[in-house]
């Protein structure tokens, strides 16, 4: 039998012992971040009882489907990781809040300072101005 995983509003809040996991910010990167199993990385993280970071591409034509579940449900080690979970009586829940901080990765900010960033800049500002006329 294959698994699937739904995301649903929750009828309940957690229980001790369910897990959750917090979107807590998203950064945006200019330097190609590779990522291993998004699954593997959120196991770690619980077993440590740790924050950790999963990196994912942006792809401009990603349809009406919403980058989170599609970032989601993708990973056949996440959903595998989820389903060990649900066994062991554990719900997994999945915690966006309202406002979430979009903020600048650290090599983003060094690019937007940079000579060539600068120019990259100065054009997006020009043809603004283009089309506003």
């Amino acid at each position: 039998m294959e698994y699937k995983l739904e995301i649903n509003k929750p009828k309940s809040g957690p229980n001790k012992g369910d897990i959750i996991l917090s979107i807590t910010d998203i950064q945006l990167h200019t330097a190609k971040k590779r990522q291993g199993s998004i699954g593997k990385t959120i196991k770690q993280s619980v077993e440590k009882n740790q924050p950790g970071r999963i990196y994912s591409n942006i792809e401009e034509k990603q349809g009406n489907e919403p980058t989170l579940e599609s970032l989601l449900l993708k990973d056949p080690e996440l959903i595998e990781t989820i389903r060990g979970y649900n066994e062991q009586g554990k719900r997994v829940f999945i915690k966006v809040l309202k406002d979430v901080p979009l903020l600048t990765g650290k090599d983003t900010n060094e690019f937007v300072k940079s000579k060539r960033g600068k120019r990259i800049i100065r054009g997006l500002a020009k043809n603004k101005e283009g089309d506003k006329i």
